[in-house]
């Protein structure tokens, strides 16, 4: 009998991949595989052909077996094969695909938490299929260990909302398909006021050496710059953008939940990965506060959890030397040379005039843990 379900590629067998977008199609309609490049994840999900992904439910976990039907090595599929086409492989990695996605017609939504990305894929393969998908949702690359000893392949998610641009909706699923509008409030909200002081929990936390971001929350000081970089944000997006204050306010206590919660397992590794990434002009941290500015609300708590990501230092990063170059100038050429602010620029001169005083208060942070 020929099979009749839609066909799935989902290049990233990761946290957003692996753990998240099963729980978007029913797999009586859908049937899913994967590209992965790391060889043993690759290995063992073939051997085993399922694994569970668990999401949060109140205070306990929702179990999904999702059964796949094969993950690849990059080299070894065809995507033309597909019906459509997820990304969810991060976005420095995700510009490995261009040539690979050249020559494809199909629907590709892309969960590369940056939103500049479909539109460069548009440009340079000249094609328009590419679309920008925000999952609203934590998700975590591993799981509790009583998860773990039952099969080292299960993963955590969050139950949350996933968002995508009208364009792919024949690719159907739970997803919400809306408008370019509201594709930008949703992506203002998730990278100013989710992925903002995500990242700086994570880096916090790094400093008293966490392991898991809800570890660092439990540090008043920690919650309370979290909250207040958090603040921050959410006057800058009413001010600046078409944000409703009373959602913004939502979204807000939502996320201080979601950073607490001890079910998500939630790796500071994986949300302080790439510091250099997130401390781009236009990015989560420089790019927030430089925002902020423009709004007239200064950014003291973001400038602490800004050089907090300076001081981040985990060897297995590919970003861990830059605590290196952060000792061996001056704040100012560290300033000016890495992180690409000139002198004349007000943001410059607001974290020269901070710099002492969140040094201070960071110490103390790391002295705490």
């Amino acid at each position: 009998m020929q099979n009749s379900k839609k066909r799935i590629l989902i290049y990233g067998a990761g946290a957003i991949g692996r753990g998240y977008v099963p729980w978007l199609f029913n797999s009586d309609e859908f049937e899913l595989s994967f590209v992965e490049q790391n060889d043993g994840l690759r290995t063992a999900l073939n051997q085993n052909k399922k694994y569970s992904t668990y999401r949060t439910k109140d205070s306990t976990y929702e179990e999904l077996i999702c059964k796949f039907d094969h993950c690849y090595d990059s080299g070894e599929v065809n995507p033309k094969n597909f019906d459509f086409i997820i990304t969810a492989v991060g976005p420095r990695q995700v510009f490995t695909l261009i040539d690979t996605f050249k020559d494809i017609d199909c629907p590709i939504i892309m969960f590369e938490n940056d939103s500049s990305i479909p539109p460069k894929f548009r440009s340079i393969t000249g094609k328009e299929n590419f679309y920008f998908g925000i999952p609203d949702v934590i998700t975590s690359n591993t799981a509790p260990d009583e998860l773990l000893k039952k099969d080292s392949l299960n993963i955590i998610t969050e139950d949350g909302v996933c968002f995508a641009e009208s364009g792919a909706k024949e690719m159907g699923g739970n997803i919400e398909y809306v408008s370019p509008k509201e594709i930008d409030i949703q992506w203002a909200a998730k990278l100013y006021i989710h992925n903002t002081p995500h990242c700086i929990a994570a880096y916090l936390g790094a400093l008293q050496g966490r392991n898991f971001l809800h570890e660092g929350m439990t540090d008043n000081v920690i919650y309370k710059i979290v909250e207040g970089a958090m603040m921050e944000m959410n006057k800058t997006i009413v001010s600046l953008f078409d944000i409703d204050k009373a959602f913004s306010d939502w979204y807000s206590d939502k996320e201080l939940s979601r950073f607490s919660n001890t079910l998500l397992c939630d790796p500071i590794s994986r949300v302080a990965r790439e510091p250099f990434r997130k401390l781009g002009l236009e990015d989560r941290l420089i790019g927030a506060a430089q925002l902020a500015l423009s709004a007239g609300v200064i950014p003291k708590f973001l400038i602490m959890g800004i050089i907090a990501a300076f001081l981040y230092d985990d060897k297995n990063d590919e970003d861990h030397h830059i605590s290196i170059l952060l000792n061996s100038l001056t704040k100012e050429q560290f300033l000016n040379l890495i992180v690409r602010i000139q002198p004349h620029e007000a943001l410059y001169k607001i974290m020269v005039k901070f710099w002492d005083e969140s040094i201070n208060v960071l110490e103390k942070i790391k002295i705490n843990g």
